[in-house]
């Protein structure tokens, strides 16, 4: 049985615990899960050399003292860029080494092709019964699935043209959830992004709520007002989200 069936809310740490450690690093991802995290949200790239990274942009400037596309960079050149707190980048090898066994990673693909690579990785830790693999790219995901039948699988959202395809999708790719941003709710309203919600649940779908801004889950007490709509939460901040829960449950 995959590791994501349960029937209690999950908190995944997004790209770690970002809210106090450089994101998509190792300090980062243990911290998240120390805090209480079920597991960790992170973002793959594949390097020049073939070697799947975890980084979120398609540079590593934002994040680095170091500028420059990962896709045309060594794992050599890339492991020199310091991301603060003396943290490197780490691969995805790193990552499924260092966590607890017991830690759910979503995987979310950026780049097509690392899927295979990706594949290859979880194959050899072991970890397809606790990994998800996520993306905003559909083709990424029909490719996943032609690999592996069994692998859990996340559509992400970025917009609102992608939903009348999840009810097609949901099937051609055994899709466990859809990955929708908290955030939809200043572009939709809380109404409306409530009837979305519904409206995905109604299609036996797991739902995975994402932050771009953590506070608008905190806001208006919006998730505590989705109560019943949602199975994931991505939290920049997992020790502050798990005592929301908390009181959201009591």
């Amino acid at each position: 049985m995959s590791r994501w069936d349960v029937k209690r809310v999950l908190v995944l740490g997004h790209r770690g615990s970002i809210g106090k450690y450089p994101e998509n690093s190792l300090l980062a991802f243990v911290e998240a899960v120390k805090a209480g995290a079920d597991g960790v949200e992170l973002d793959v790239w594949l390097t020049k050399d073939r070697k799947v990274i975890v980084m979120h942009d398609e540079t590593i400037n934002r994040t680095s003292n170091m500028s420059g596309k990962q896709k045309e960079m060594t794992l050599e050149e890339l492991q020199k860029a310091d991301l603060g707190m003396k943290q490197r980048i780490p691969t995805l090898e790193d990552v499924l080494e260092t966590l607890p066994k017991t830690a759910l990673v979503n995987i979310e693909v950026k780049d097509i092709e690392a899927v295979s690579e990706v594949l290859r990785i979880i194959n050899e830790f072991n970890a397809e019964e606790r990994a998800m693999i996520s993306s905003f790219n559909v083709n990424a995901l029909k490719l996943t699935r032609e690999m592996n039948e069994r692998i859990t699988l996340g559509l992400l959202v970025g917009d609102e043209k992608i939903m009348p395809l999840i009810p097609r999708l949901k099937e051609e790719l055994n899709l466990y959830s859809v990955n929708v941003p908290i955030d939809g709710i200043s572009v939709l309203g809380f109404e409306r992004f409530k009837t979305a919600l519904m409206w995905l649940r109604g299609l036996g779908v797991k739902i995975a709520l994402w932050p771009v801004e953590e506070e608008i889950y905190y806001r208006k007490d919006n998730l505590k007002r989705l109560k019943g709509l949602f199975d994931i939460v991505i939290t920049d901040d997992p020790e502050r989200m798990l005592n929301y829960l908390k009181e959201i449950e009591s």
